[in-house]
């Protein structure tokens, strides 16, 4: 397990490696404006997606966003994190523009927490170039334990733009409430179908 320490000292390095930082760049944009958000709820049967997302980006110039750390806390006794899916499901992952990868790390780094990282491989100039200036940085699919309602949380580990820059934003909670589908009947389903049916045979017999 990679300790938040680690993930900065990571985040750090490997955007000064890859050439990304860029002493000479002068920055107005207010980081204040910046909102790391969960853009999306939808459940589909007994699955849950969360959208994570990010907006308040410049667009076409700088900042972009190179890397983040974040994690997102749920209640275990309502949800059970299935998987993480990096990336804009409609615009692609921003932070690998080029096709080149990105580091993405998903893992629970504690009972109820899922940290996300993930450091763009894009150069400076396609991320200040072509990144939207707001995406979806990751899909989080819970199964769902519970019928209820739960708190779902960001906290902001660590984020920057694509020139090495520390960036700050603004998190948003919000409460999710699941209403899993009944085993009962999902069981009784196909039985009630052979029960219709036999019965509307018996019906056509009987009028014949």
């Amino acid at each position: 397990m990679i300790t938040n320490k680690i993930r900065l000292c990571i985040l750090a390095t490997l955007l000064m490696l890859t050439g990304i930082t860029q002493a000479s760049v002068v920055s107005t944009f207010n980081p204040t404006s910046l909102f790391l958000s969960i853009t999306r709820i939808s459940q589909t049967g007994n699955s849950v997606n969360v959208d994570i997302g990010i907006s308040g980006l410049a667009s076409g110039t700088a900042p972009s966003l190179g890397g983040y750390d974040v994690n997102l806390s749920f209640d275990p006794s309502y949800l059970s994190l299935a998987g993480v899916a990096f990336g804009d499901a409609v615009l692609g992952n921003q932070l690998d523009l080029a096709s080149l990868g990105s580091t993405t790390i998903a893992e629970l780094t504690g009972v109820g927490v899922v940290n996300l990282f993930e450091l763009s491989g894009d150069t400076a100039e396609d991320l200040n170039t072509l990144q939207a200036d707001s995406f979806n940085l990751a899909t989080v699919t819970f199964d769902v334990l519970n019928v209820g309602t739960s708190l779902l949380q960001l906290d902001l580990n660590a984020l920057a733009d694509a020139d090495g820059n520390t960036l700050s934003a603004i998190t948003v909670s919000v409460p999710v409430t699941t209403v899993p589908l009944p085993s009962a009947f999902l069981l009784m389903g196909p039985t009630l179908a052979g029960l219709m049916f036999a019965g509307k045979r018996r019906k056509e017999d009987f009028r014949v």
